[in-house]
């Protein structure tokens, strides 16, 4: 089975404004998921936070820049209306993190790599910190086309 990751918007966050301490860590994990012939994904959410941070912080310019990269790379996944309504009974405390949780269920995501594993307790998704990326990737993914875990 080929496992399907959704990136968090904190993980790309992390790579795109460099930030520490957690740079390295979310570049490895990424880098890691890729090396695994894994489906890799990013929320449409994930993109309108990226763009709007990327305009505030840089220029508007290199938010475009940055959306078409990551468009390149990641498979996006959408939001629907029984995404948004579902989470308002679903115990989440953030509303982005519930909407971004109840989409990737609905896309058959596997798991959800993020640094705020606490604001996915509600979901019933895999939540993988970057720096457990090894661990989950040697026990649940394919090498080769030797299924492991």
């Amino acid at each position: 089975m080929i496992a399907k990751f959704l990136i968090d918007t904190n993980i790309l966050m992390d790579i795109i404004f460099e930030r520490e301490p957690f740079l390295r860590e979310s570049k490895y994990a990424l880098k890691s998921i890729f090396r695994s012939n894994s489906e890799v994904y990013v929320s449409v959410q994930s993109l309108s936070d990226i763009f709007y941070l990327t305009t505030k912080n840089k220029s508007k310019k290199r938010a475009w820049e940055t959306l078409e990269k990551i468009s390149l790379m990641f498979n996006v996944i959408g939001i629907t209306p029984d995404d948004s309504i579902e989470v308002l009974s679903s115990g989440f405390d953030d509303y982005e993190d519930g909407v971004i949780a109840f989409s990737a269920k609905r896309n058959g995501i596997d798991a959800i790599v993020t640094r705020n594993d606490r604001d996915f307790y509600e979901s019933d998704l895999f939540i993988i910190d970057p720096k457990e990326i090894d661990k989950y990737l040697n026990n649940h993914c394919e090498v080769g086309s030797i299924v492991v875990g």
